[in-house]
């Protein structure tokens, strides 16, 4: 895998022609037909889980099937990462009445993706821009023929320049996370890769707020080792002062990193914990709403609704009817 000309920092420069080329949050997807349409969406559930993982929207998308969606000229803007999806089976060729809006989109995409029998794609424009990738098996005797310069790569995926590879519908789902990890760091691509079972995972799970704050500490012992803390005493709450005696820090030492880095007191992470794991409960079981708050270290059923309200606009009760009886409930 080839990671070392990814850049996370675009330049501000008007023509993207003749900066160096970037990776976007804003994806495009050009999927060859409907038969791969499925692996485009598959990408997207990488976008959309991250999105869930980071708290916000960092990654956006558009999905468009066959080439005839190129009537109206190119779809990718020079703020955009283009990703061309194909098969493994048939190269995709695109006809002549269509490709000079494909060599538009690729010139003026910030990063550009190629899977499967998409490589034919960018070598028909004659702009493929990177001399090393990752090719099926099934294509590199015409991929051979057509750039004869070119290095494959004996990997599933690859990253030169300003173009990303992967070799199928399958690998792609990796590629993506990859792309990801470029952008969001090690720790994102980490707990991505988990969540979405592509590396076993913990035993615990990946937890969102928890997962949230440790990406926030940036590394950081004390405050790590402090939400681990929170994390195993839910049920039992502790006091700042208590966490910081475990430490061996401090109350105002570990108050004043949880504001540096967290931009929140102690307290309200505890709490944005406890409630994360109170919806978890409520979700996933049948538990009695008493026996949740106590498991998630509230004092009694209303207080836990307050601050559930507060933290996510709905009732807990609501959050229950939704997981037991789907979108009708709610």
């Amino acid at each position: 895998m080839f990671l070392e000309n990814l850049q996370t920092d675009r330049s501000a420069a008007s023509n993207a022609l003749h900066c160096r080329r970037s990776l976007s949050g804003d994806f495009v997807f050009l999927s060859q037909n409907d038969s791969v349409a499925f692996a485009a969406e598959a990408c997207i559930d990488v976008l959309r889980s991250a999105n869930l993982l980071i708290g916000q929207t960092s990654y956006s998308w558009t999905h468009l099937q066959g080439e005839n969606c190129l009537a109206d000229g190119p779809v990718c803007g020079p703020d955009q990462t283009l990703v061309l999806i194909g098969g493994t089976e048939n190269p995709w060729r695109p006809g002549d009445a269509y490709l000079r809006e494909l060599r538009s989109c690729i010139r003026n995409a910030a990063r550009v993706c190629v899977v499967g029998a998409a490589i034919f794609v960018p070598l028909a424009a004659g702009v493929l821009g990177a001399k090393q990738i990752s090719v099926h098996p099934n294509f590199r005797p015409g991929v051979r023929e057509c750039g004869r310069m070119l290095d494959i790569i004996e990997r599933a995926t690859c990253h030169h320049k300003a173009l990303s590879s992967a070799i199928s519908p399958t690998a792609a789902i990796r590629m993506m996370v990859e792309l990801v990890g470029a952008r969001d760091g090690e720790f994102t691509r980490s707990a991505l890769s988990k969540y979405l079972g592509l590396i076993e995972p913990e035993e615990e799970g990946v937890a969102g707020e928890h997962w949230r704050y440790m990406r926030m500490a940036q590394g950081n012992m004390v405050i790590s080792d402090a939400l681990q803390i929170m994390l195993d005493h839910l049920e039992d709450t502790l006091s700042v002062g208590q966490i910081a005696d475990i430490l061996d820090v401090s109350p105002r030492k570990l108050e004043r990193g949880f504001r540096d880095l967290l931009k929140q007191t102690p307290l309200k992470v505890y709490r944005d914990l406890r409630l994360d794991r109170a919806r978890s409960l409520l979700a996933q079981t049948a538990l009695p709403m008493n026996e949740i708050s106590v498991a998630c270290g509230f004092s009694n059923v209303t207080l836990m609704k307050k601050w559930f309200i507060e933290k996510y606009g709905e009732l807990p009760g609501q959050v229950r009817q939704h997981a037991f009886g789907g979108a009708q409930a709610a």
